[in-house]
């Protein structure tokens, strides 16, 4: 008879099958015959019943493999990989190798290999696997979408009485935030041979290079001036003599930081270069004015808060995870926007050629112009509806 090798679920249906046909008076012989098995297999299979039920399904044995070599010290391993993780150190199988070996110097003398695929076994029992890294806001919209939905709700339940109030203009009712862009927007799939093991890809010089856009829209359609942050010192050779001869400087507003980041000096500069112009241009006397953003902590900051209240801005804190539900911006706009760049990006690269083994990235002009340009495009309609979501909305009474 041909030697058989069933898995752990094969052999739980044989022994619940035999029982049924032993139970009629068939002989374990001929049930043994049916399966292409011996009867003393069964008779085994039998005895370790609820051994195999507590053994996943699939496998074939119930055999839980050699010892561990690091069995004596899992738990000090384990314990040190969980407190780093609650204190939100990235770990990798490459630093349990590296606390492994301070906890049991003999493991250093182990191949590569051995070390690598001891710590991954010790990971899978303790439930332990390589995830990407998420903000809380992904994370809760994936784990608790209904928890989203219920602070979303009563985010809006607080929000539309203050937005409709008899003396708010919707001109005035504001959203603010700011999005990365990357000096190279190229994407991840390509047009490729099948059966090709590697897909290349060019990229600019500079590919993991970004500068950041803070823009501002309002309820009634509505589009401040974007607010351009690149890389650079504050007071530095770009800040003080390239930006002040931008073409474009008039429709964006620039300024430097050291990391291309929205910080709270920033803020400030964006309060008295976007909005303060656009209430003296749109405000007849002293409207309520309202501007709702994110919790990012430069927004919050006290000089921020005090700037703010000098020139009649009450700001509101959107709850962390509802962006995709009631932040306009996220909402309808970053996408067209991000979209217009992406396609003035592409046919830039295009005009340089295909023959080039590496492009060069494109000049802060070119980027500014892009920008402007890219905003000019975003319609009155589309702000509109972006603050006015099926379901989410903050006027329901114009739907």
């Amino acid at each position: 008879m041909a030697r058989k090798r069933l898995t752990n679920g094969q052999k739980l249906q044989i022994v619940r099958d035999c029982e049924q046909r032993l139970a009629n008076n068939e002989s374990l012989r001929s049930i043994a015959r049916s399966y292409g098995v011996q009867g003393v297999q069964i008779r085994q299979w039998r005895d370790k019943q609820s051994l195999l039920a507590a053994t996943k399904s699939t496998k074939k044995s119930t055999s839980r493999g050699a010892k561990s070599r690091l069995q004596e010290y899992e738990d000090e391993i384990m314990t040190w990989a969980f407190h780093q993780r609650e204190a939100g150190v990235p770990l990798t199988y490459k630093h349990l190798v590296v606390k492994a070996g301070q906890v049991w110097p003999e493991f250093r003398k182990l191949t590569d290999g051995q070390q690598y695929h001891t710590v991954r076994r010790l990971c899978q029992r303790k439930k332990f696997a390589v995830r990407r890294i998420i903000r809380n806001s992904s994370s809760s919209q994936t784990d608790h979408p209904n928890q989203i939905v219920s602070e979303a709700e009563g985010w809006l339940a607080v929000m539309r009485p203050i937005v409709r109030a008899p003396d708010v203009q919707q001109k005035f009712v504001l959203n603010m935030d700011q999005t990365p862009m990357f000096l190279s927007m190229y994407p991840h799939p390509s047009v490729n041979l099948q059966g090709d093991r590697t897909v290349n890809g060019r990229r600019t010089t500079d590919s993991g290079s970004r500068f950041t856009v803070t823009c501002t829209v309002s309820a009634n359609g509505d589009k401040l001036k974007p607010y351009l942050i690149f890389k650079g010192e504050r007071n530095g050779r770009i800040a003080t003599q390239e930006l002040p001869t931008n073409p474009y400087r008039e429709q964006v507003a620039l300024c430097c930081q050291n990391k291309a980041w929205h910080d709270g000096i920033n803020m400030e500069d964006y309060i008295d270069r976007v909005l303060v112009p656009y209430l003296q241009q749109k405000a007849n006397g002293v409207p309520c004015l309202l501007l709702m953003t994110n919790d990012a902590s430069s927004r919050w900051t006290d000089d921020v808060k005090e700037r703010l209240e000098q020139i009649g801005i009450t700001p509101y804190k959107i709850p962390p995870g509802c962006t995709c539900l009631v932040h306009p911006l996220a909402v309808g706009i970053w996408k067209p926007f991000k979209d217009q760049v992406r396609s003035k990006w592409w046919q830039w690269m295009i005009d340089q050629g295909a023959d080039k083994s590496t492009f060069v990235s494109a000049s802060r002009e070119l980027r500014t112009k892009w920008v402007s340009k890219s905003w000019e495009a975003i319609t009155q309609v589309t702000i509109r509806n972006a603050w006015r979501k099926t379901g989410f909305s903050y006027f329901p009474q114009e739907e």
